[in-house]
């Protein structure tokens, strides 16, 4: 495991202020990340936290250097939340979908904190031992069922891509009870806005709907496909 971060300006608090939980340097950082996951880093500030703790600003830098730090502990804490996967190549179809579902779950609890690259520049001296060992699973996994190293690399980076994107685009907008369109091909209220264009296409598709968890569904199938591909596509190079 990582290297705890330095703590800061210390000053000892009681156990309990007011009926609330005892504020400290991991109390800070948890607030921080549940608002990040929603609003994104960037959008908050240490004025944020002090009003969503319900202390002044001053107390909170009683507990942490600067917002930088409250930064790296809420990345720190959030790596930590994924487990390295379990993955058993004897079943490896069922493996990897139940590996995508646990992603997209655990992606889904702070779905902004994914954007944490665009907005904080986070130092990687502390990241968690999981950032390394997960993947690295994960490409032992693919190795052992028949996929080249190089072919590997390509498809964890795909599956990631795909999971983080559809957590951001399609999950993230559900789960904030944004009205989220089931259009496959466009929303029905961008053809009437344009109802001289010759669409047919799609026109006939707007009366195509699809949720969000067979979207999903469907995206974990291409996947395997792949894989299959990239299997007999090995076999054929070594037979």
């Amino acid at each position: 495991m990582s290297e705890p971060l330095p703590p800061g300006r210390r000053r000892r608090s009681p156990r309990t202020r007011a009926g609330r939980a005892t504020l400290t340097a991991d109390s800070i950082a948890a607030t921080m990340l549940e608002l990040a996951g929603r609003r994104g880093f960037r959008a908050v500030t240490m004025q944020d936290l002090a009003g969503h703790l319900g202390v002044t600003v001053r107390a909170l830098y009683r507990h942490v250097q600067d917002r930088a730090e409250v930064v790296d502990r809420a990345v720190q804490l959030w790596l930590s939340q994924w487990p390295d996967p379990e993955l058993d190549p004897a079943t490896w179809r069922v493996s990897l979908r139940e590996f995508c579902r646990l992603h997209r779950s655990i992606a889904r609890r702070h779905p902004r904190a994914l954007l944490v690259s665009l907005d904080e520049q986070v130092g990687d001296t502390r990241v968690p031992a999981q950032r390394l060992t997960a993947p690295e699973a994960f490409l032992q996994f693919l190795t052992d069922i028949g996929v080249e190293l190089d072919d590997a690399l390509l498809v964890h980076a795909d599956v990631m891509i795909r999971i983080y994107g559809f957590v951001l685009l399609v999950d993230h907008r559900a789960d904030t009870g944004a009205p989220v369109d089931t259009q496959y091909s466009a929303p029905t209220a961008w053809l009437d806005h344009h109802s001289d264009l010759e669409l047919p296409l799609h026109r006939a598709a707007a009366t195509i709907g699809f949720d969000a968890d067979s979207l999903f569904e469907h995206m974990i199938t291409e996947v395997t496909h792949t894989i299959e591909r990239l299997i007999a596509s090995a076999e054929r190079e070594t037979g």
